[in-house]
């Protein structure tokens, strides 16, 4: 399921962010000298309706030890088969899964599934990359996590017959165990397959305070706007 936060939730998360910088949740993009990059790119596309049996993601796993406020997510975009580059693809899915399985059944995800368009403001070109590729980073403000372990895959929105086939680079940073997943079988066969490997994904958030933080937090405000009174 989505973990939006809106409101008075989504007010608090921001102010939060006024007390920590963010923290480097997982990074398999490494420096921007592309010291990290591996050559080969892996299909992840939310292709038009016409090729939707092919709609692919590619994932990898990372594990958080404490709820956490995302910040940001960024991957290294690549393509063939015509593709142009990042000023053809209409916007972006950032997908958090449960499990393989789950991406598996949609390769929307089913713990957060957020959709950026191209040109917004929650979608940067790092124009630093000296590597294959571009570098996007993607705003997740709006979105948390409990402590666990989770699988993060972005798919770009591209139209296959005007700008190629798009995927996610290689990374020699990681585990070793990334996994693609093609709900409708139409590469493989099967709904998903293992890749032994790094995909160039990274994520960045800020540590949810614990409860006590929180009061104390509020007190400390409090205090403050006596002091003005």
């Amino acid at each position: 399921m989505k973990t939006i936060h809106f409101g008075l939730t989504a007010v608090a998360t921001c102010a939060l962010t006024a007390f920590a910088s963010a923290d480097v949740i997982m990074d398999q993009i490494g420096d921007m000298d592309a010291s990290g990059q591996v050559g080969n790119v892996s299909a992840s596309q939310d292709f038009e309706d016409a090729y939707n049996a092919y709609d692919v993601i590619a994932i990898d796993d990372f594990t958080i030890d404490t709820a956490m406020n995302l910040t940001s997510a960024s991957m290294v975009l690549g393509g063939w088969n015509g593709f142009a580059g990042s000023a053809g693809v209409a916007g972006y899915t950032v997908s958090i899964f449960s499990s393989v399985a789950a991406a598996g059944n949609s390769i929307f995800g089913d713990v957060v599934s957020v959709y950026l368009a191209t040109g917004s403001q929650g979608v940067t070109i790092n124009t630093d990359w000296a590597g294959g590729g571009e570098l996007v980073t993607f705003d997740m403000l709006t979105f948390s996590l409990d402590a666990g372990t989770y699988w993060i895959g972005i798919t770009p929105d591209n139209t296959f017959t005007v700008n190629g086939q798009t995927g996610a680079y290689h990374s020699s940073i990681g585990d070793g165990v990334a996994a693609q997943a093609n709900p409708a079988g139409a590469f493989w066969g099967t709904p998903t397959t293992d890749v032994e490997g790094n995909y160039a994904y990274s994520l960045d958030g800020t540590a949810v305070p614990a409860p006590g933080v929180l009061a104390l937090l509020g007190l400390a405000g409090l205090a403050s706007r006596r002091r003005r009174s």
